[in-house]
């Protein structure tokens, strides 16, 4: 005859008798049929770069702030791990164990000594891939999120030890809304949230291989190294309303040598609207942010640009209680 375990006395048992009973709590609790999340594109409201550290890594200062527009992440459990992607973006994002998604996956089940959990990736891609915009890494943090709904052990020092393991900005999308990043992006702090504002997104039809790598070497090969200013003061400012002649990029220093026909687009830009534009993280994507109402009429006056040219809003959190 079998034995049932009511759930309520073997959490009673796990507080006497350890790890291995909360283990054994991990293994049981059923993983729902589908789990599905939003995972939100971002921009950089300034990003400041500094020294090279002993690691390799850059320390960085950045406020970043996420947008409404978003990529949809649904897991399913199946006999063995695949993935899927389609969407206006799905083009060049790879299907893969390489796909951020599935490693973020790994490595949380590594962390929390799971074997076994395989799951069916669909990724429907709304936000350009390799854009600046944080488009995989969003994915992979919302992955994240969603496997700390169903999986008891997956508490938040867990799921942040697994993001900074997969990347850089997947620590900022646990968190969204406004929020600053130091380190090398790793370490979050939520910010008073930034008011709605209207973001026109400027993707160039071309990007780079090992895009965040050759911007960086050109950045150290330009030889400045920024003092962390104007986010220090942004942050100090917030909730304030900004134009793009507020806000700051590093990486603008070497854009247009890394990117072909970048400068072109930028100036065809600023020609059409007659106000600053910013470089969003390592790029290409370049934004337009200002006030909801004029959102349309930027849209417009730059719709016929040879770039794909979204419309969208910054947006809070999804995460936050």
């Amino acid at each position: 005859m079998p034995v049932l375990i009511h759930k309520g006395v073997l959490r009673r048992s796990l507080f006497l008798n350890g790890w291995h009973c909360w283990k054994l709590l991990n293994w049981l609790m059923p993983v729902p049929e589908k789990l599905t999340g939003l995972a939100p594109a971002k921009v950089n409201l300034t990003l400041e770069v500094g020294n090279k550290r002993d690691d390799g890594y850059h320390s960085l200062v950045s406020i970043l702030q996420t947008l409404s527009l978003a990529d949809e992440v649904t897991l399913t459990p199946a006999a063995s791990t695949s993935i899927e992607i389609v969407g206006p973006f799905s083009g060049g994002v790879p299907a893969d164990s390489s796909n951020l998604v599935w490693r973020a996956l790994d490595v949380l089940a590594h962390l929390l000594e799971r074997g076994g959990d395989t799951f069916h990736i669909r990724i429907v891609k709304r936000i350009p891939a390799a854009g600046g915009v944080g488009g995989g890494a969003s994915d992979a943090a919302t992955a994240l999120r969603l496997l700390g709904r169903c999986w008891p052990a997956a508490e938040e020092n867990m799921i942040a030890a697994a993001a900074a393991a997969v990347g850089s900005d997947e620590s900022f999308f646990l968190t969204g809304g406004t929020a600053l990043a130091e380190g090398r992006g790793e370490r979050i702090t939520p910010l008073p949230s930034l008011p709605r504002h209207g973001v026109v997104l400027f993707i160039p039809p071309h990007s780079l291989r090992n895009k965040t790598a050759t911007v960086f070497a050109a950045f150290d090969r330009d030889g400045r190294i920024d003092a962390p200013t104007v986010s220090a003061s942004l942050a100090d400012s917030l909730p304030v309303n900004i134009t793009g002649a507020d806000l700051y990029n590093s990486f603008e220093q070497v854009a247009f040598d890394c990117f072909p026909g970048l400068a072109q687009l930028w100036e065809k830009i600023v020609a059409r609207i007659s106000e600053p534009i910013r470089l969003a993280g390592a790029g290409p994507t370049l934004f337009w942010i200002g006030p909801l109402d004029r959102t349309e009429q930027v849209y417009e006056a730059t719709s016929d640009l040879d770039c794909a040219v979204i419309p969208t809003t910054t947006a809070g959190s999804l995460w936050k209680p």
